[in-house]
């Protein structure tokens, strides 16, 4: 017989005299887990112990069953499965058994300090198994049994079992290497800052939720590339969240979302140009908004399309563009000045916001600043500015006379190459457009924080001066050809004389 069987035997006897005298202990044998969830790459380890009051006694044995569907003993050594605890009393193998097809494993152990009893208490060995497969929250994977009639106890120097509570077997473990899933992760947004002067969009993000196979709730954190929270995000930056899910068991699953912060804001713009337009349907020209503070400037041009109020001759034709101003002041404190560069003089607006929000070029917005040019006729923008600088006088007189009677498109756009003279939309530059000039004639830029510029309009031009300046071709507007455009030669345009046409102009008398 082998010596550990012969020891088993003895040690079953032992175990198997009851005296009327057994001693009763208020504890239990006991099968713990050190994890209840177990993750890839990690072994359950159970601990085969005495949980409650510590017991005088020479030995114990035990008999467990494991699922061998779910795990697999491994060896501590060339033939042992268990490792002893750390100075626990049963530190003497008396006899061991495993058989990994009925999953039956049996262990008998007795003390090394002789034949008195030792104080027993806490856990005696520690049994490492293989998970063979996921489990979730499975109980009873090792319990304790009985083998030919003998059963798992301990006994004393008086041969007689130790009366304890009834034994406790392994409680849930979960075994899971599946990671979780994130649900309900935000798809990535674009913004334009907000108009605040904040430099930055409020945008509300909801954190996405958890799910796992084996856990009922299961912890998402997240992670900004830059700054914190879920409601502000910086203008100018594209901001990406990492969101992760960890389950019990150390599995994870990850996640993106982006947030799009231009480094722009928006300003709707609403113009009027003030005269009497031709065109009774709609038309595009390009619109220019200059904002202005004490502590910086921005611009941007856009096109805008322009509706005539009323049928045919109208007194003005208004319209609403988007445009971009920089996100990093709070334009509503300023000013704007608005104009049409082919065919306007600047005017000064003031400058609201909204906080109406919407989207606008495949961005959303909070808010946005509010420019109205239309609100009432001493806003309208003055027409007649054929040169793009600051004033409308007699250059502008001699750039229409050069392309008198020429066809111009009446679409203008923002990146439309001047001059374009056609001010009332009718496709033909006629004396129609005259009228623009001479009405607002004199008329200058107005400034933010002022009335206007104070540019000096000019009110002639030597012809050779036109050509010094290379403008020749604009000589055709002196019509009475004597070396100067002035308002000589725009009276005689509208008396009908024709440009060339070199009439003489008449004498006076010197009795005038």
């Amino acid at each position: 017989m082998h010596p550990k069987t012969r020891c088993f035997a003895v040690a079953s006897a032992t175990l198997a005299m009851a005296a009327a005298s057994a001693a009763t202990a208020a504890s239990n044998l006991s099968l713990t887990a050190s994890d209840a969830t177990i993750g890839a790459g990690q072994k359950l380890v159970v601990t085969v112990g005495l949980n409650g009051d510590a017991v005088n006694g020479v030995a114990g044995q035990f008999i467990l069953n494991y699922d061998t569907s779910k795990l697999s003993l491994d060896a501590s050594g060339v033939s042992d499965h268990y490792s002893l605890v750390s100075g626990s009393a049963l530190d003497l193998e008396l006899y061991e058994s495993n058989n990994a097809q009925t999953g039956v494993y049996s262990l008998a152990l007795g003390t090394s300090s002789g034949t008195g009893n030792a104080e027993l208490s806490g856990g005696f060995v520690t049994l490492t198994f293989t998970c063979q497969v996921d489990f979730c929250a499975t109980s009873n994977l090792v319990t304790f049994s009985s083998s030919g009639g003998s059963s798992s106890g301990l006994s004393n120097a008086a041969a007689a079992f130790i009366t304890l509570n009834a034994a406790t077997n392994l409680g849930s473990v979960t075994r899971d290497t599946v990671a979780p899933s994130l649900v309900g992760v935000p798809a990535g947004v674009s913004y334009w800052a907000d108009a605040n002067g904040s430099n930055a969009a409020a945008v509300s993000i909801t954190a996405p939720t958890g799910s796992d196979s084996c856990d009922g709730s299961v912890d998402v954190t997240y992670a900004r590339s830059h700054g914190s929270g879920l409601s502000s995000f910086a203008a100018g930056q594209v901001t990406t969240i990492t969101w992760t899910a960890t389950d019990d068991c150390g599995n994870t699953a990850t996640s993106t979302t982006t947030v799009d912060v231009s480094a722009d804001s928006l300003a709707l713009v609403s113009a009027a140009q003030g005269g009497a337009f031709a065109a009774s349907e709609a038309f595009t020209r390009g619109l220019r908004a200059e904002f202005a503070k004490s502590s910086a400037s921005d611009s941007d041009t856009q096109t805008i399309t322009l509706t005539p109020a009323g049928s045919g001759a109208s007194s003005r034709s208004e319209g609403s563009v988007t445009v971009y101003a920089s996100g990093v002041t709070n334009w509503a404190d300023g000013c704007a000045r608005v104009s049409d560069p082919l065919h306007t003089l600047r005017r000064a607006i003031s400058v609201t916001s909204s906080n109406s929000a919407s989207s606008f070029g495949g961005r959303s917005y909070n808010s946005r600043f509010l420019v109205d040019a239309s609100a009432s006729a001493s806003d309208y923008l003055v027409v007649g500015n054929a040169n793009s600088d600051t004033v409308i006088d007699i250059l502008d007189f001699s750039t229409f006379v050069a392309q008198r009677g020429s066809d111009r498109a009446v679409n203008t756009t923002a990146s439309t190459i001047g001059p374009h003279t056609d001010f009332n939309a009718s496709g033909t530059v006629n004396n129609s457009d005259l009228s623009f000039l001479a009405v607002n004639f004199f008329q200058v830029d107005e400034t933010c924080g002022g009335s206007y510029n104070g540019a000096a309009p000019m009110e002639r031009i030597a012809v050779r001066q036109l050509r010094r300046m290379g403008l020749g071709s604009q000589a055709i507007a002196d019509i009475n050809n004597d070396g100067w455009v002035d308002s000589t030669d725009i009276a005689l345009l509208m008396q009908g004389v024709e440009p060339g046409s070199k009439r003489p102009q008449p004498t006076l008398s010197t009795g005038w």
